[in-house]
């Protein structure tokens, strides 16, 4: 089940997940982000965290990041500017 969170306005979908040998990972997916690979969590580490807190604390920070990037490129390059 998908666990809503939010960071600077945009959602962020956490799904975690525990693996068979007891270890946890979460995907996050961000909605509207429009950066191809950046919007998703392909590089979610497969059954690296003990707990589902750690999981979904790693996958909220990697989502952040994402966003905090995207921001940074819209501020830098706005649309409608010619460069």
């Amino acid at each position: 089940m998908a666990e809503t969170c939010y960071s600077q306005g945009k959602k962020i979908l956490l799904m975690p997940e525990q693996q068979p040998n007891g270890t946890w990972r979460c995907r996050f997916v961000i909605p509207g982000l429009l950066e191809s690979t950046i919007g998703t969590s392909v590089d979610a580490p497969l059954g690296r965290y003990k707990s589902e807190w750690d999981a979904k604390i790693a996958a909220f920070s990697l989502a952040k990041k994402a966003i905090d990037n995207s921001c940074a490129a819209r501020e830098t390059n706005p649309p409608g500017r010619k460069t």
